[in-house]
């Protein structure tokens, strides 16, 4: 079988790797020049992203370990403590490991994907991928191409989307601790993530991103230089991401946890459920959205409610979760962030503030 992949991140490497071990050697196409640059994410995983990796994850890659998270909103903050419950990554370094043995065509972009009428008894390839480079032919496309991917577009995938910009700053600044600092600032937060002991990654996912980040430096009083300072986009939404030899995966998929924009965890899974079900992809949509349908919906339903909050409602949630934050400790769940939906929702103030939204949540 041949297999084209466009896209070469993490997903599109990641299924690489899973395709070579099934004795499928994919041809990977990526518009930049270079793996792993230019980087768009903040570089921050969960545990379980690690230890459900179903090939050796690459320890290397991590540069520092996170033991908890505070959170502020104005000058009102708690904290919750979890020994080991992420990891902060080399992003560029992850895409490249993964990307070592694979045959990948760099500086080479998509522009368009035709597909033949099945011809019966004919076992010869019928996908025909067009770069600016030239044509290749197929079996089987997976669209590991990001937020605007051409693949989407291409095949005609409905699939409802909302972009979000993103931005963050590599700063000479010292963490003061192993814990996270999240500043709730909708539709997002600005983050803080120590990096190394003498780096913090400071990011903000809105509206001008980096505006907004020059304005939370001023106010906290940070005169550290920037290091680095890289942008994306967040796509968060749902819809169609299969057709029989056509998978979005990742990114393109809108395989991103809807209340913080991360995607490395949902896009490695689908990697493994799209090259389990090569033979016909609408069994990788059936088998995506059994595992991971539901926390999405619920999560976009909770997005819904958090940009629908005015600052004051917005206070009475945050000590609401203050109040509970023993519970957080005990049960939340890095990848899945409805593991605390029900405890919540059955408490009056939020069923007060956000009325018939949470109620659905609890039905």
């Amino acid at each position: 079988m041949e297999v084209i992949i466009s896209g070469g991140g993490i997903t599109g490497c990641y299924a690489g790797e899973l395709l070579k071990k099934k004795g499928i050697d994919p041809i990977i196409i990526e518009e930049h020049p270079n793996i792993g640059t230019p980087v768009q994410c903040a570089g921050l995983i969960g545990k379980e992203t690690v230890e459900s990796c179903k090939l050796p994850f690459p320890r290397q890659v991590i540069v520092n370990h996170i033991h908890g998270a505070r959170f502020w909103l104005q000058r009102e903050w708690f904290e919750i403590e979890r020994k080991g419950v992420a990891f902060v990554i080399d992003r560029s370094q992850l895409d490249r490991y993964f990307s070592r043995n694979l045959e990948i065509h760099t500086d080479e972009r998509v522009i368009g994907l035709k597909k033949e009428e099945a011809i019966p008894g004919h076992t010869g390839s019928q996908m025909h991928v067009t770069t600016q480079k030239g044509t290749y032919d197929c079996d089987v496309v997976l669209g590991c191409d990001g937020p605007f991917s051409c693949i989407r577009k291409a095949d005609a995938f409905s699939l409802d989307a909302s972009y979000y910009p993103g931005g963050q700053y590599i700063m000479d600044l010292a963490p003061d601790s192993d814990f996270i600092e999240v500043h709730i600032r909708p539709p997002f937060f600005i983050w803080m993530i120590p990096e190394t002991d003498e780096t913090t990654r400071i990011g903000y996912v809105g509206p001008n991103p980096f505006h907004e980040l020059n304005r939370f430096l001023e106010k906290m009083e940070i005169r550290a230089s920037i290091l680095h300072k890289q942008a994306g986009v967040i796509p968060i939404g749902k819809g169609d991401i299969a057709h029989r030899r056509v998978a979005l995966i990742g990114d393109a998929a809108c395989q991103v946890k809807p209340m913080t924009g991360g995607g490395i965890f949902y896009g490695m899974k689908a990697a493994e459920l799209a090259v389990h079900h090569l033979s016909d992809l609408t069994r990788y949509e059936k088998a995506w959205k059994n595992a991971f349908g539901k926390e999405i919906s619920a999560g976009l339903k909770m997005r819904k409610v958090y940009e629908s909050l005015d600052v004051k409602n917005l206070k009475r949630v945050f000590r609401v979760f203050k109040e509970q934050r023993d519970l957080i400790e005990t049960t939340a769940d890095f990848e899945r962030h409805t593991s605390l939906l029900k405890v919540f929702m059955k408490h009056p103030v939020l069923l007060r503030l956000a009325g018939a939204y949470l109620k659905e949540f609890i039905t």
